[in-house]
């Protein structure tokens, strides 16, 4: 462990003081799957849907942070499919393996993520009351350049998809919702 940052003398640690000493999030559940320990915490401030999941690979690699809710399967969806890397705060060097260790570089940057919340917007598509489709307008962390990407969420077979578009079933959707990120998660409820 190069550079432990003070105070925390780990990531369990880090969260603890950060999420729940602060009185924002209550530690909900934890668990293990394969190598992977998981915390859930459930917020005590801001919109009562949203919990941060983490994943632990040691007490001090970090696997992922995903802060999700039922309102945005789409942003939920970009953080399932995502893991943290060895270097993904270093301005010097890409990727490398999994796991994002535990130093001071890294610390800042998960406590920067928590701190600033998320941004931009997605636009759920839903039919009959179950989302379809997603369309997420944000970045990674907010210091970062914003792009579009468009999840699926079908429920039908590919037969049934692609005979709706021969014979031109015009209904893909019923209803759209526009979701503003910082509602879902501002990040203040936690500094």
């Amino acid at each position: 462990m190069l550079n432990s940052p003070q105070p925390y003398k780990d990531w369990k640690d880090f969260f603890t003081e950060k999420l729940v000493n602060t009185g924002a999030f209550q530690l909900a559940s934890a668990s293990s799957k394969g190598d992977t320990d998981i915390e859930i915490y459930s917020t005590l401030e801001g919109d009562p849907d949203t919990i941060i999941q983490v994943g632990y690979l040691s007490p001090v690699t970090l696997i992922y942070v995903h802060v999700l809710n039922p309102a945005t399967p789409g942003k939920n969806r970009q953080q399932e499919i995502e893991h943290l890397y060895k270097y993904e705060f270093d301005t010097e060097k890409q990727y490398g393996s999994p796991g994002l260790d535990f130093n001071e570089i890294n610390v800042q940057g998960i406590s920067n993520y928590l701190d600033q919340g998320f941004n931009g917007i997605e636009t759920i598509y839903y039919l009959n009351g179950k989302p379809v489709k997603s369309k997420l307008t944000t970045s990674y962390y907010p210091d970062s350049p914003q792009n579009t990407v468009t999840y699926r969420f079908y429920t039908q077979s590919i037969l049934q998809r692609l005979l709706s578009k021969v014979f031109g079933e015009r209904n893909e959707y019923d209803e759209v919702k526009t979701v503003n990120l910082q509602d879902i998660f501002s990040g203040r409820s936690v500094r």
